[in-house]
């Protein structure tokens, strides 16, 4: 039996919640709170598996909450926001500070909204209650943190050979992706030279808050990514949420509207291949936490191009499934713990860049 705490300031969000939560017979609602105060001290008494955490609350909100129960008393938290941008960026924050998940409340009739997603919640409280909760890495110390770029219409360079030159790092993540990406993508540095994608599962309005996030922590300059870009070595390009990313020949972003809710999307298997077919032995995968299998086909199909894969170890990831698969495929050159990836993978580029610059001075 899956024990749940639910915390939300509104008495009929709660009895909705419980409501949903109980019709499971393997979840049983243990309590709830009114507000984080009342959260936290409810987890230290009831000691429940899993709780759900809504995010503006009164006297203390969801994200002091989560705070204060992961440096306590680690507990699974699942977050339940608004899709308002000051809630998508409470949402980010509490998953760099060891949140597991968050479910995105809709925007009409609240309580059918939330009938609607019953799946959603109930399969992410499943989920959440196999989860060993961690606490996340601190902050990497980088260099001023960049602003958030605007859409790129041209070339970043007319002559080919500055694409036929360019390194490309794919990163992709689900469950426990926005705090491991947060504190990796700094410590790469602000004149890492090739450009990086981020896939991550995530809903739309959730990625603009991510990669505002990464922003102000990051010195390499960040944007959502749009359909069209061009790619420019030092710009990290965040998948927008509920779009698959591939690229066009001569290194352009292509966005694809899957035609039905995709369970993985944006895809990290299509990303993947897409960069094995156009970058080549310019690729490197990294396959961070998270459930599931997405980007195991795609790192075989980066190896088979020459490229290299890293995939995060198991006693760093929040749930060792996409690195998991990585690995049993054979795709993985290195499996390395969250810190060790980032020096790793500037010697990686660097490796690259070098071979890049040998086979010009061989032409």
């Amino acid at each position: 039996m899956i024990r749940v705490l639910v915390v939300e300031d509104s008495r009929f969000m709660r009895g909705v919640i419980n409501t949903i939560l109980s019709r499971d017979p393997d979840i049983e609602v243990v309590g709830s709170a009114a507000d984080g105060l009342e959260a936290v001290d409810a987890v230290s008494a009831l000691r429940p598996d899993v709780v759900t955490m809504d995010v503006d609350m009164p006297r203390a909100d969801g994200l002091s909450a989560v705070e204060r129960i992961m440096s306590e008393r680690p507990t699974p938290i699942v977050m339940i926001s608004a899709y308002t941008r000051r809630d998508s960026s409470a949402a980010i924050r509490a998953l760099e500070l060891g949140a597991v998940d968050f479910v995105a409340k809709p925007s009409f009739t609240v309580d059918l909204g939330l009938e609607a997603l019953r799946d959603e919640i109930v399969s992410k409280v499943r989920m959440a209650s196999r989860v060993r909760p961690v606490r996340t890495a601190s902050r990497a110390t980088a260099a001023p943190p960049s602003a958030v770029v605007a859409t790129s219409s041209e070339p970043p360079n007319e002559d080919r050979r500055y694409w036929e030159a360019t390194p490309c790092v794919l990163m992709a993540a689900s469950t426990g992706g926005p705090a491991a990406l947060l504190s990796l993508v700094p410590r790469l540095g602000g004149d890492f030279p090739a450009a990086v994608l981020i896939v991550q599962h995530m809903p739309a309005p959730y990625t603009t808050a991510f990669a505002g996030e990464l922003a102000g922590r990051c010195a390499l300059r960040v944007k959502e990514a749009v359909h069209g870009d061009w790619i420019e070595r030092g710009v990290v390009y965040v998948c927008p949420g509920s779009h698959h990313l591939t690229l066009a020949p001569g290194g352009r972003v292509v966005l694809h509207a899957p035609p039905t809710r995709d369970s993985e999307c944006p895809s990290a298997d299509l990303a993947m291949m897409s960069m094995a077919r156009r970058v080549g032995a310019r690729s490197i995968g990294v396959i961070l936490t998270g459930m599931g299998r997405d980007g195991a086909a795609g790192a075989r199909a980066i190896r088979r191009a020459g490229g290299l894969i890293i995939a995060q170890d198991e006693a760093t990831s929040v749930v060792f499934g996409m690195p998991r698969a990585a690995a049993e495929a054979g795709a993985a050159n290195a499996v390395l713990p969250l810190d060790d990836i980032p020096p790793t993978l500037n010697g990686y580029v660097d490796d690259i860049v070098r071979a890049v610059t040998r086979g010009r001075r061989a032409v």
